[in-house]
């Protein structure tokens, strides 16, 4: 599979990420380099991203996936293996 690069200014701009184990960990490190206002979207998280919920540097939730959430956010990033 060949890969788009995005190149584009993320800061203060809603992120969505789905996924909470070790790729979305190091796609949510980046995001949060680039100044993103990152939400973790799954029903665990790595210890890291515990952490930055903790500290409020991203948002959790840990429901089930909505398709509505698509309509608060610039960018949603996959960081997950279940299809569904």
């Amino acid at each position: 599979m060949k890969l788009y690069p995005i190149f584009a200014s993320l800061s203060q701009r809603a992120v969505l990420v789905i996924g909470g184990g070790a790729v979305a960990e190091r796609k949510v490190a980046a995001l949060l380099d680039a100044q993103a206002q990152v939400t973790v979207n799954a029903l665990t998280l790595t210890p890291t991203l515990q952490r930055w919920a903790r500290q409020v540097r991203i948002a959790h939730r840990a429901d089930a996936f909505r398709e509505d959430w698509l309509n608060r956010v610039w960018l949603v990033v996959a960081a997950t293996s279940d299809r569904d």
